[in-house]
């Protein structure tokens, strides 16, 4: 809250650039603090914003007192009670409605895989609302979310379930769940992370960019995420963006690099190991981000092979280099005219 004062009021409190200086942070920050409520000031008739420093040292450092840290028994457990009880303790102020719905959905899924799919006895909660970020950690000791992917859907190794996930509509228990929840969780939140087997995955949906490396995290997973108070992105368009008329999860992406074994793409079965599973949807982005090369055996299995016996699904190629757009250009021709092949 803020109070208009004139110009000859007595008050002798510090200006916007010297509070920034003195917490050491941005001008910026601190009008965007002073506009959510958590650094108190007053008003000039002028319009300019004074600051006791005393004051607001205290209100910057109480930022960091708002975060909520839990440690619960999984049995009998529901994620919407402990949603309502961090609403209690610490609540989210000053944020749009958009951001708590997004903020909202992510930790009940994240809470709720925990208590359903880990196999684990407890989960770790940290919830912190602040007002320039609204952060949210959920951690389980039980077999790690990579784990149970690779052993339930006897895949190869803890990076293929990765893979796997990150297509959406994969579950360990198919008449429970949807496996929408972690998919349209990294895709709702402005930041993304997943940590479990020793393998993270993030994703960073303000750069559109994602990326996966080494954890130290074990045992169980270690799930967090971040969304932007002030966002205005709402959670059904993120729901529409994969979606059909019908509302049924039908487009998806397969990102080429998850799939990586080596410094390129050339043989079918990494191919095929790309498209496993895709033929549940009607119309699949495959997506060569960050992907130098692909051999003709991969390109032919994907759009062409693949492509034949799936006349149903759209494939899409996207962010393709040149040497990439030659390969997939002359599989694609090869499907549309076969007399074109050459041995």
């Amino acid at each position: 809250m803020s109070v208009d004062l004139g110009k000859d009021s007595p008050l002798r409190s510090a200006r916007l650039g010297e509070v920034a200086r003195e917490l050491g942070v941005s001008p910026s920050y601190v009008r965007k603090l002073a506009n959510a409520g958590v650094l108190p000031h007053r008003l000039t008739r002028g319009g300019h914003r004074l600051f006791d420093l005393a004051e607001t040292r205290a209100a910057f450092d109480r930022r960091h007192q708002r975060t909520v840290a839990l440690e619960l028994p999984i049995e009998g457990l529901e994620e919407h009670t402990v949603w309502d009880r961090l609403q209690a303790e610490a609540p989210v102020r000053g944020a749009t409605k958009e951001a708590v719905d997004i903020a909202r959905y992510a930790f009940t899924e994240l809470l709720n895989n925990a208590i359903d799919h880990s196999g684990g006895t407890t989960v770790t909660v940290r919830w912190e609302p602040g007002a320039d970020l609204i952060r949210a950690q959920v951690g389980d000791n039980g077999i790690g979310a990579f784990e149970r992917i690779r052993h339930d859907l006897r895949l190869p190794d803890h990076r293929s379930a990765l893979a796997e996930l990150t297509k959406g509509k994969v579950t360990t228990q198919p008449n429970r769940h949807s496996g929408e929840g972690l998919f349209f969780t990294s895709r709702a939140v402005d930041y993304f992370d997943l940590q479990a087997s020793r393998l993270r995955w993030t994703v960073d949906n303000r750069r559109g960019d994602f990326a996966t490396g080494a954890s130290s995290y074990v045992p169980g997973t270690l799930a967090a995420f971040e969304v932007d108070p002030g966002t205005t992105r709402r959670l059904e368009d993120v729901f529409k963006a994969y979606t059909d008329d019908e509302l049924q999860f039908s487009r998806t992406t397969g990102r080429v690099k998850l799939f990586e074994r080596g410094s390129s793409f050339v043989s079918r079965s990494e191919a095929k190991r790309l498209l496993a599973g895709l033929e549940r949807f009607s119309e699949v982005q495959i997506d060569f981000d960050k992907v130098e090369s692909v051999g003709q055996g991969f390109a032919d299995e994907v759009f062409r092979v693949w492509a034949k016996q799936h006349p149903d699904v759209r494939l899409v190629p996207i962010n393709m280099n040149d040497g990439v757009a030659l390969m997939v250009g002359r599989a694609e021709a090869n499907r549309e005219n076969p007399t074109a092949m050459t041995s």
